[in-house]
């Protein structure tokens, strides 16, 4: 009887243990840039950086949703009908978003 209580007691105690858990989570730490636009027809800039081709610039709107790009200097253009409107070369850094202000004198 005593070793059919003390083995319950063991049952009971291995039961109420728990199996430990591990939490993985990855950052996305790449800078990202993202633009506010003055009129809707700037919507309609094509997006370059480094000479690549990334479509409209008004897939990229502030608020709305960034470019991630890798860390280092890039050459940001902006073009209508292949003429460049807009240029800035900007350093991007780990973690950081830049907003660019197109506005238009630019």
């Amino acid at each position: 009887m005593k070793i059919l209580l003390a083995l319950i007691i063991c049952i009971t105690l291995t039961a109420c243990s728990q199996t430990p858990t591990r939490n993985t989570q990855v950052v996305d730490d790449r800078p990202g840039i993202a633009f506010e636009l003055p009129s809707v027809a700037s919507e309609y800039y094509e997006l370059r950086v480094d000479g690549v081709s990334y479509g409209y610039v008004g897939e990229y709107q502030a608020g709305e949703n960034l470019l991630k790009m890798v860390d280092g200097t890039h050459q940001v253009e902006l073009l209508s009908d292949d003429e460049v409107v807009y240029r800035k070369e900007v350093y991007l850094g780990a973690g950081v978003n830049r907003i660019f202000k197109v506005g238009p004198h630019e």
